[in-house]
């Protein structure tokens, strides 16, 4: 069970994850989310946001089926994803629905977003429906889900802030042994799946890094 959060704007397919929304224990919209859930006829459980760019059709939907809603001024602090993501409780694990291509400040912004927020200890995954992204901090060991484990996927990691420290890898197609990322580095970008293998992931002694796993093409 898990939190789903999903951000306004476009880029975003539910299809593939369709069965992880349905089985959510709540489902909260930023803004313009709700507009993606509209289509798909699930109600979400709350919807937060100034509304400045959700569909009018999506505000009667939801006024007609009482869902409630939280409204912020357009000028403020916060964008509607982080004060949606803030609001919540550290546990259950969180799946942040997002764009992972399009404007460029909105979807690096998120991405930072989330990788502070796991430091701060919340579990949190970001997908877009085919691109996943996983962020890890400190002493800890990864294992990629095994529905993502494809020869039609790519992973990369890419190390944040001071950089990821001691970082191998198992069950990967180009070796890590106790190596080093510094961030800006393109090291680590575009390993693959050893198929032979039954495990797949990675073991970091320290640091913070965003593991990518993202569609061949």
């Amino acid at each position: 069970m898990c939190i789903v959060v999903i951000a306004g704007g476009p880029n975003k397919d539910l299809a593939p994850i369709l069965s992880k929304i349905t089985s959510a224990e709540k489902i909260i919209c930023a803004d313009s989310g709700a507009d993606a859930l509209r289509e798909m006829n699930i109600l979400p459980d709350m919807v937060w946001g100034d509304m400045d760019s959700i569909s009018p059709a999506t505000t009667e939907w939801l006024r007609q089926n009482h869902v409630a809603h939280r409204l912020f001024p357009v000028e403020k602090d916060m964008t509607d994803s982080e004060l949606c993501l803030r609001s919540l409780e550290k546990q259950p694990p969180i799946l942040f629905i997002t764009s992972l291509v399009g404007r460029t400040d909105h979807v690096m912004s998120n991405l930072l977003l989330v990788m502070r927020l796991q430091t701060e200890g919340y579990d949190i995954t970001v997908t877009d429906g085919h691109s996943w992204v996983f962020p890890l901090s400190g002493n800890c060991s990864f294992e990629v889900p095994a529905g993502l484990v494809s020869a039609e996927n790519v992973c990369s990691l890419i190390p944040l802030g001071d950089g990821a420290y001691g970082v191998s890898a198992f069950g990967m197609k180009y070796p890590l042994n106790e190596n080093d990322i510094t961030w800006g580095s393109s090291f680590t970008v575009s390993n693959e799946f050893d198929l032979d293998k039954e495990k797949h992931g990675f073991v970091m002694r320290n640091g913070t890094m965003l593991v990518m796993i993202v569609p061949r093409s």
